[in-house]
């Protein structure tokens, strides 16, 4: 896959509700100021809008609606599956998630 990103990410994992039909509880594996990558092993599919609860450290929780813009649906010795996200209109919430895993 080619590396399209506009920001940088940082490896961080924190626990993270993902909210779309149903609710799941998932993990994040890297954070950058666009989006994050969530490992879940059924991913939603690309194009599905979803409201994310984000539980960094013992911070308030950071709530974000975002859109899946791509998915990995095969797990391996070195990627886990799940989705990339991106954040829609949450003026701020970026710069709040990055202030809270440490940026």
């Amino acid at each position: 896959m080619d590396d399209k990103r506009k920001f940088d990410r940082i490896r961080k994992s924190f626990k993270c509700e993902v909210h779309s039909e149903g609710m799941t509880f998932s993990s994040t594996i890297d954070v950058s100021n666009g989006g994050l990558f969530i490992s879940t092993p059924e991913p939603l599919n690309e194009g599905d809008e979803i409201t994310l609860v984000l539980y960094v450290d013992d911070n308030e929780p950071v709530e974000a609606r975002a859109r899946v813009r791509w998915v990995r649906d095969e797990e391996t010795d070195d990627e886990k599956s799940g989705m990339g996200v991106e954040f829609l209109d949450n003026r701020g919430v970026e710069f709040d998630l990055l202030k809270k895993v440490g940026c």
